[in-house]
Formats: structure tokens, sequence, C-alpha cells
């Protein structure tokens, strides 16, 4: 998809942002407005995470960066825009304008709650993508819009139903280069929610996924049924748990040059022909995600252990095996600091070959609130992919400094 059909969806996303907030001009409305600014600056030892040999670069990247919300008795609008205008210097073909575009909001009514969220994203395969796959592809920028509806209705003062559908659209700028696959994922959920407490709730849902590359030589219909059971043990414990199966049926479509003759020294003497072939595929397997979460006073720890399958740019669907950590601290009323770590295991799925993988990550971060509105932070974050089969085992070494200001909250009432 070409720059200028971009520009028109970004077009339509803003608007539909400025529809949801002037909604209901009548009731009384609070909107604000909390603009900001960065500047990073990083080295990198390996940008392109790759096991050829390759220079360390130094970045600068300018993020300019607004969030918004606003809210009346039955509309609640919460979203941010967020451009990242990234420089390197020590390799040529690095420099990007990414952008992160995200609106999130519900309409209650006596009896029925509406969602909508919308999410517009351009940035590298190596940075977003690779957090929710784990999956290790060539650098290339990744465009990627997605809108999620959703609708919730009570039942009874313990039982809900909930409805959701999801689309998502993504392209590559370089395809031919990357070997990337365009593609686009629909998701549509069906599920039952129970409270038989305030701090429980148990849920059943059934779901239907398609993936399909662009054009679509590669197809994935996924039925599964998933159960899950959420609970604040305290107001500072907090755990949850899905457990679900699910069966994909794939068909892989590939286009081989046939003679219909005979071949002597490697020439044709006939006719050479295209010959379509399809593959199909039935797999099954379970899902499962795990979250337990905990609060003190200056401290907050994270935990989650999942599997899952996520669309991907390798033209397939990928399972997705995830433990992830996440530890934060105030040391102080001005410094704080965090650190997170990674694991994911990747598998491949459907009848397209590749190679399963493993990718760690570790970061940590210290913040140094200068004044009100400046903030100082610094960093290193290590990353590392191992590859089945293969010597091959690709590092990265990032370390960076960030200095942010960011303007006093806008708030208009009306």
């Amino acid at each position: 998809m070409d720059i200028r059909a971009w520009s028109t969806r970004l077009c339509i996303v803003v608007c539909a942002m400025v529809q949801s907030i002037a909604a209901n001009p009548t009731e009384a409305a609070e909107w604000s407005m909390e603009p900001s600014v960065a500047l990073r600056t990083e080295y990198n030892d390996n940008i392109n995470l790759t096991t050829a040999p390759h220079p360390s670069v130094w970045g600068v990247i300018l993020s300019p960066d607004v969030k918004f919300s606003g809210t009346t008795e039955a509309l609640n609008v919460t979203g941010g825009l967020r451009f990242n205008f990234n420089r390197y210097f020590g390799e040529q073909g690095l420099d990007t304008n990414d952008h992160i575009l995200t609106l999130r909001s519900t309409y209650k009514a006596e009896r029925d709650v509406l969602g909508l969220n919308i999410d517009s994203i351009e940035d590298s395969t190596l940075i977003s993508e690779l957090s929710d796959t784990g999956v290790v592809l060539a650098r290339d920028q990744r465009r990627q819009l997605a809108i999620n509806p959703s609708w919730t209705r009570s039942l009874t003062e313990t039982i809900s139903i909930t409805t959701t559908y999801s689309y998502t659209d993504v392209d590559y700028a370089n395809n031919v280069e990357t070997g990337l696959i365009d593609y686009r994922d629909q998701t549509a959920t069906v599920g039952l929610g129970y409270k038989p407490g305030e701090r429980d709730l148990v849920t059943v849902a059934g779901y239907y996924d398609r993936y399909e590359t662009k054009p679509g030589l590669s197809v994935a219909n996924t039925y599964g049924v998933e159960v899950g059971y959420d609970r604040a043990f305290s107001e500072t414990l907090h755990g949850s748990l899905s457990v679900g199966s699910r069966k994909t049926r794939s068909s892989t479509e590939r286009q081989a040059l046939i003679c219909n003759g005979f071949i002597l020294a490697g020439i044709c003497f006939g006719n050479v022909i295209t010959v379509t072939s399809v593959t199909k595929a039935n797999t099954t397997g379970y899902i499962f995600a795990a979250n337990l979460d905990k609060q003190w006073e200056t401290a907050r720890l994270s935990g989650a252990l999942s599997r899952s399958i996520n669309p991907s740019g390798v033209g397939t669907l990928v399972q997705t095996d995830h433990l992830g950590l996440t530890w934060t601290q105030q040391w102080s009323p001005t410094v704080n600091s965090s650190a997170s770590g990674g694991l994911y295991k990747s598998q491949y799925g459907g009848n397209v070959a590749g190679s399963n993988s493993r990718y760690y990550t570790v970061e940590a971060n210290v913040g140094w609130r200068l004044t009100e509105w400046w903030t100082l932070s610094g960093g290193y974050s290590y990353r590392r992919a191992l590859y089945e089969g293969s010597q091959a085992s690709p590092s990265a070494n990032v370390a960076y400094l960030v200095l942010s200001y960011a303007w006093p909250k806008l708030s208009v009432s009306r």
C-alpha cells in the first residue's frame, strides 16, 4: 500500500477521534490534553539483529507526543498521537519517520457498553512486531491499521454477554528486498461473563480467526474456545488465568515451472508451463495466559506467562510462548527505576518453511525528575536470538539517554 493510501487512512482515524470527542455536545464534559516532547540518543551495536558483518550506530530520535482524554456521563475517550523522527549515523538506510496513533472509547447505556479501539502504527518490524511474536524478521517498515469494536450487554446483575470484532491490516514497505508478506487478520469473539462476587469474574468465549496474505496465497482459519478466571485478591494483588483449545485449518498455494517436454543438459525442449499446487494442513493445540500483579507502597512487580497464536509477516500464523517479568521502584519523589525481562519461543504454523527460534530480552532503566516538567532517564537493553538447527545467534547491546519535557495539562470543561 502506498504512502498516499496510508495518509488517507490516518485522516480517517483522526476524523473518527474528533467525531468521538465532539459527540453529545449538550452533555457536561471535561476534555484534557497533555503534550510532551522527548529527545533520545542511543548507541546500538547491532540494530538489524543480524549475524552478518555490521557496524555500530549512533541514533538521535525526536518524539513529540500528545495524550488526550474526554469524559461525559456516558462517553469516555482516551488516546494519543506520537511521532518518532529517527536519524542514525554509522549506517545508511536506517532513517525513518514513525507514528503511533491510538483511540480508546466506550459509551455506556443503561444495560449496554459499546466500545471502539483504533490503532494506526508505522514502525520497524524489530520493534512492535518483534515484541508481539518473538520472531526476528528482516528490518522493514511495518504499517498497521487495527480496528476493534465491541458490545457488552448485561443480562442480569451478574451475567453479561460480550461480542467483539477485530480487523488488522498490515503492509511492509520493501517486500521484494525483505521477503515479508502483507496480510490481514480478522477475529470474531462471543463470550459470557459471570461475576460470583465483587472481586471475581468467570468468562467463557468462542472465537473464529481468519488470517490471509495479500495476495491470498496463504490462508489459515482458526476456531477456538477459552475459559478464564480473573480475581482481585486484595487492593494490591491481582491475578488472571485463561486456558483454551484451538484448531487451525491452513492452505498454501505454490507455483512451479514445469517442462512438458524432455530436458537435456538443463535445457527444456518443449513448453514451460506454470503449475499451481495447494498444500493443506490441520493442526490443533492449546492456548493460555496467566498474569499476576503485586503493588507495594513504592514498588510494583508484574509477571506474565502465555501461549498465543499471532499473525506475522512470514506468511503464516506463529505460535508464541512468552514469559515476561517487570519490576518498577520509586526510590524517592524524583528518582525511579525499572527492570524487565522476556523470553519468547516461536514456532511457525501452516506449511511455510522457516526456522523456529528463541528470543531473549532484558532492560534496565533509571529516571530522574529534574524539575516539575523536565525528566532525564537512561538505560541499557540486551537482545539475543537463537535459531533451531543453526549456530546463528545474533545479539545486540543498546545504551540510551532520554531528555523529555511535559507541558502542563490543558483542561476544558463545558
